[in-house]
């Protein structure tokens, strides 16, 4: 199967399965051949709108020979497994963020695609946006010179959907889960590790489920600080914000944009920028790395990463005190 698309099976057809099946269409280098969701009206309706077939379960689906790899927009607590069963069954995987939410899970999803020499992705698309690769050029180059802080926000306004993303057991840390952890892939993208956490997140809300508030600071282990604000109520805004020496950049609405300010100008100036579609982008590199053996960018080792900055974030809001990440090092 070394010709055309990549053909690819999906899991998981709420909205953001929805958005990775588009991507693949728009990528031209994959496509969805086969769709598996637990509600047989869904998978139904889901295949007929994106001209692929039903598959009735999940074993269907690692069965079927004409499926190279999967993508799943699964609930977060089934992330290893589905890895773990994928990979026995020889079939690459670009699994929704977070990648797990423990790191004891991450590791044993990153071991079982190892093992079976399966490609493994997480889907950390936002580090792919046009401005946060502009800024990492920036930073190499030293035009911001050393960076002291970052700060940044991942707010939206339509609340908690109803559905498994409503439950405290798939989104322990509020808007952290899943739309937070984006901006820690991003920091450890733009300006590495980071060794402490400080986290508060809150209810306040009345008759809303789960936290509504939710802040965190960072340690890196470059001696800069950072933070990050994220909730599900107030009106959307997706910024990241690198302070150096020499420079202030900032990917502004979600990477439409970026504004930077050097040293003695008296105001940020916007940037010609040629707006990428980092999702598309995504699934391109999964399909190069499945029929070409491309190394994925943001591999399970990276997404775990990122689980271990979010369990400590989650302990830090339990105990009330800041968490060294390597508690939870993997």
């Amino acid at each position: 199967m070394s010709d055309g698309a990549v053909r690819l099976g999906l899991v998981g057809l709420g909205w953001w399965g929805g958005e990775l099946a588009e991507a693949a269409r728009r990528s031209g280098v994959a496509e969805v051949v086969a769709c598996h969701a637990r509600t047989e009206s869904s998978r139904e309706d889901f295949a007929r709108r994106a001209g692929c077939r039903a598959a009735g379960s999940w074993q269907e689906l690692l069965e079927a020979d004409d499926v190279e790899g999967l993508m799943l927009a699964t609930p977060h607590t089934i992330h290893a497994d589905q890895v773990c069963e994928a990979a026995a069954a020889g079939k690459h995987v670009l699994v929704e963020k977070p990648f797990t939410l423990t790191v004891e899970e991450g590791k044993r999803a990153v071991a079982a695609a190892d093992g079976a020499g399966t490609v493994l992705m997480v889907g950390y698309q936002r580090r792919r946006q046009a401005a946060n690769r502009r800024i990492r050029r920036m930073l190499d180059d030293g035009e911001l010179g050393t960076v002291l802080l970052a700060s940044s926000v991942f707010n939206v306004s339509h609340g908690y959907p109803d559905t498994w993303r409503a439950s405290a057991s798939e989104t322990p840390l509020g808007g952290m889960t899943g739309l937070g952890v984006h901006m820690i892939d991003t920091y450890h993208y733009l300006l590495g590790p980071i060794a402490v956490v400080s986290a508060s997140s809150r209810s306040v809300l009345p008759d809303q489920p789960l936290d509504h508030a939710t802040g965190l600071m960072f340690e890196f282990e470059s001696g800069a600080v950072g933070t990050l604000l994220t909730t599900h109520f107030v009106p959307g805004a997706v910024e990241v914000t690198v302070h150096g020496t020499s420079g202030v950049a900032t990917n502004r609405a979600d990477g439409a944009s970026l504004l930077v300010q050097s040293r003695g100008d008296s105001g940020p100036a916007e940037v010609d920028l040629a707006v990428n579609d980092p999702l598309v982008d995504q699934v391109a590199a999964f399909a190069a790395s499945i029929r070409r053996g491309v190394p994925v960018e943001t591999d399970g080792r990276v997404g775990l990463a990122v689980t271990e900055v979010f369990q400590a974030a989650v302990a830090s809001a339990r105990r009330g005190q800041p968490v060294q990440v390597a508690e939870f090092a993997s």
